[in-house]
């Protein structure tokens, strides 16, 4: 004779598919919104959402042993201009040569006796100079290049050529602060190489770093102002052409 109760269908060691996901996951205790697959599609969704409107989602990759700053001129930088984004990359390499080589020399002339604020000035110099010149000069014409944002191409200008004068001011040193020891520069270079012939060759050296740098800084600008008359040009034309 078959029994007055019928089993439940539905029993604790089923699972009801008649219950939606959140009932689930609170009957069992578990989330299913914890990461894993979840989190990788909600930050694919959020890339695409921003690609859509028009927004680049700047990451961090490089330099790749130690992402600090986001770098990616091959697919980001159109064919055209990717050469004149290298070499303006490379004066940024350059001015953290410069100022690095600073250093050294200025610890030099310190350890052979000049005055200790001559260190710290040149520490200063790199501390302000390096990021100084990613944010003022380089990213806005990386942007520019990248989003040809007017805007950008004014930002770099100014600050560019603040960064030739700097380099140019550098590599001649003038006896303005602390006898000019605090930059490597040919002044001081001369008035050193006498006494002490190490400091004075390490001052030539970074007089040559800085007049490289000044030199092309001064191709990168033209190059860059050439290009900004071309695009307003081609604007200038589609307008035209609308009307």
């Amino acid at each position: 004779m078959a029994s007055r109760y019928e089993p439940i269908p539905f029993d604790e060691e089923e699972v009801n598919p008649f219950l939606d996901a959140a009932a689930r996951s609170k009957t069992s205790g578990r989330s299913n919104f914890g990461g894993g697959a979840f989190y990788t599609t909600e930050v694919k969704a959020k890339e695409e959402a921003a690609a859509r409107a028009g927004i680049v989602l700047e990451e961090e990759n490089w330099p790749p042993f130690f992402p600090l700053i986001h770098h990616d001129i091959a697919n980001e930088i159109p064919i055209h201009l990717q050469r004149l984004q290298y070499v303006a990359f490379a004066t940024l390499l350059g001015i953290t040569l410069c100022l690095t080589w600073n250093i050294i020399a200025v610890t030099t002339a310190w350890i052979r006796g000049s005055a200790v604020t001559i260190w710290f000035l040149a520490i200063i110099y790199f501390i302000a100079g390096v990021p100084g010149a990613y944010v003022l000069w380089y990213r806005p014409l990386y942007r520019a290049f990248r989003m040809e944002g007017a805007l950008n191409f004014g930002w770099f200008f100014w600050f560019y050529l603040l960064h030739i004068g700097f380099c140019v001011f550098a590599a001649v040193a003038p006896p303005i602060v602390f006898k000019g020891e605090s930059l490597a520069g040919i002044l001081p270079a001369v008035d050193l190489v006498g006494n002490h012939v190490l400091v004075g060759i390490f001052y030539f050296i970074g007089c040559g770093l800085f007049c490289l740098e000044s030199l092309l800084s001064i191709w990168v600008i033209e190059q860059v102002y050439s290009e900004e008359l071309v695009r307003q040009e081609a604007a200038r034309g589609a307008i035209s052409a609308a009307f």
